[in-house]
């Protein structure tokens, strides 16, 4: 899900700082997923064997089983849009560290909504306790809701970059993954997401699992959080340059500007409907279900890549690749007669001119891997993927913007990010 807070992304200057009092050995944690389509249950097994844990798949949203203080077995979505760990009203139990922090806070989520729309505030009390997922655990501010919330299963678990969260200042709050790494609880301050487009997948605590993927990782630098540059690219040819995204697992959908998805819709034979809800203007799409389009990101950029070949050191990719959205994903609901909805709509945020949210049907069949120590995004095929991902390995050309279906929407206030976008300040 998208926090609705204002993004600091022109300050681009990622500054990592460890340091911690625990005696616990750092180790890495490989979280297995299978799942029973009937039910929409998935499974997760530790395949080192040092803890078991349980996670389910509904209306698009991941969930983990998490341990937040006293209370064991809480279903939490996996949101990288996010920061903070939230349980539900009545759910909250505290343990033995527990420490009342005697502060409240208030949060607002967006793409709340399985189909992308939506926000919901909530409030309660925040708390100072151990939490565990995936037997590593670490001393976390966690944040007790009350009245009523909008947040399905237990609450949700958020995984954003760092020191990127909405509790109160005061709290001196961090996402948990920081947390991890601040007191020293993973091997290396990255994880993986490998979602599979068959319903299974594997979550990676504190390592890169090269086993996972086949050919290179493709690195692109982020400007803050998950946030990165990207191109977009239809039918195999680059249409638009240097978009500003967001990579949120808690979004089911794929969520861009209005104009540049009316654009992709009429360029690929997809029905636009717009509407008007209570979020704004909402761009929707319908195809034959037999017919989807194929629509994918370059990263990183051309820009970044270029930047990047003039800096032997660099940790960059110095060639763009180009990740298509699974065809077999999408449709977000299937209609019958062949008519589809389609999984990308459109829709404008105010407070961030021309931002792309990609949500989680763009994982699958990805090894993603979200790296706070480099300030990177690395981008693999998964092995063993079915033909409904299709991956352009770098080549010695990058595809240039042609035709009259290039799309020129770039904002100056974009195009500022974008100057700094390879200022990535790591201290250790």
């Amino acid at each position: 899900m998208e926090i609705l807070s204002y993004f600091m992304l022109v300050s681009l200057a990622v500054v990592a700082v460890y340091g911690s009092d625990s005696v616990d050995l750092p180790r890495s944690s490989r979280l297995t997923l299978s799942q029973k389509k009937s039910t929409g249950f998935l499974h997760l097994d530790r395949r080192d064997g040092l803890a078991s844990e349980g996670i389910k798949i509904d209306a698009g949203f991941w969930y983990a089983d998490f341990t937040v203080g006293g209370a064991s077995n809480l279903s939490l979505l996996i949101d990288t849009g996010s920061g903070d760990i939230v349980v539900n009203p009545g759910i909250y139990i505290p343990g033995k560290t527990s420490e009342n922090l005697n502060i409240t806070f208030e949060n607002t989520y967006g793409t709340t909504s399985k189909d992308g729309t939506g926000s919901a505030t909530i409030v309660g009390d925040l708390y100072s306790d151990k939490v565990i997922f995936g037997g590593l655990a670490a001393t976390h501010i966690v944040g007790a809701a009350n009245g009523t919330s909008p947040l399905q299963k237990s609450g949700i678990a958020g995984f954003s970059g760092q020191r990127f969260n909405q509790f109160p200042a005061s709290s001196n709050a961090t996402p948990f993954f920081q947390s991890l790494c601040d007191q020293k609880k993973v091997s290396e301050c990255r994880f993986g997401l490998a979602l599979s487009d068959d319903g299974t997948g594997i979550q990676i605590l504190g390592e890169l699992d090269t086993s996972l993927y086949t050919g290179d990782l493709v690195v692109a630098p982020i400007i803050e959080n998950w946030v990165l540059l990207g191109d977009l690219v239809v039918g195999g040819e680059v249409q638009e340059r240097d978009m500003l995204i967001e990579l949120d697992s808690g979004t089911a959908t794929i969520v861009g500007p209005i104009v540049t998805v009316s654009a992709i819709f009429n360029a690929t034979g997809i029905q636009g409907v717009l509407r008007s809800t209570s979020e704004g203007d909402l761009l929707t799409g319908y195809f034959p279900c037999d017919k989807p389009p194929t629509v994918g990101f370059n990263f990183p950029p051309k820009t970044n890549a270029s930047l990047a070949g003039k800096d032997s050191l660099s940790a960059i990719s110095m060639r763009s690749s180009t990740f298509n959205i699974p065809l077999n994903a999408w449709a977000a609901v299937d209609n019958g007669n062949n008519n589809c909805t389609a999984v990308l709509s459109g829709q404008n945020y105010e407070a961030h001119p021309g931002l792309w949210v990609i949500g989680q049907p763009f994982f699958q069949g990805l090894y993603i891997d979200h790296n706070l120590e480099n300030g990177t995004v690395g981008f693999a095929k998964l092995k063993r993927t079915s033909p409904g991902r299709s991956t352009t390995a770098p080549t010695a050309s990058v595809p240039t913007p042609t035709g009259d279906a290039i799309i020129h929407k770039h904002s100056a206030w974009a195009m500022l990010v974008l100057a700094f976008s390879l200022v990535v300040v790591v201290t250790m």
